[in-house]
């Protein structure tokens, strides 16, 4: 498995985050504080790229609903897009697709952002 890497862009309004790797129970610390610290200065619109994520465990994608939670509390949300197949099933299997947004692509997730 890949080391775990995030890139941070603004999209106006709204943080783009790509994740690249495996994000676990060791590597999610860092996204949870990357994600703290957009809320804290007041960014509550955030996407995450996950064409390059090569596995997400449980302890992840707990995390991701949080965070989610998190930001529709502050007005906001988080939404995910480009994630591959083999991840997207086991998001879908839990069940988790109620409670997370998924999107094919980029345009079609910044593009959700405007909608009431």
């Amino acid at each position: 498995m890949k080391d775990f890497q995030i890139e941070q862009e603004s999209r106006g309004a709204i943080q783009l985050i790509r994740l690249h790797g495996s994000l676990d129970m060791y590597s999610f610390p860092r996204l949870e504080s990357q994600l703290q610290a957009l809320f804290q200065q007041g960014h509550n619109s955030i996407m995450l790229d996950c064409s390059k994520l090569d596995y997400i465990g449980s302890a992840g994608l707990g995390a991701l609903i949080g965070f989610a939670k998190q930001a529709r509390d502050r007005n906001g949300d988080l939404k995910l897009f480009r994630v591959p197949d083999r991840i997207y099933k086991v998001i879908e299997l839990l069940g988790f697709t109620k409670v997370l947004q998924v999107y094919d692509n980029e345009e079609t997730a910044l593009a959700s952002f405007q909608k009431p």
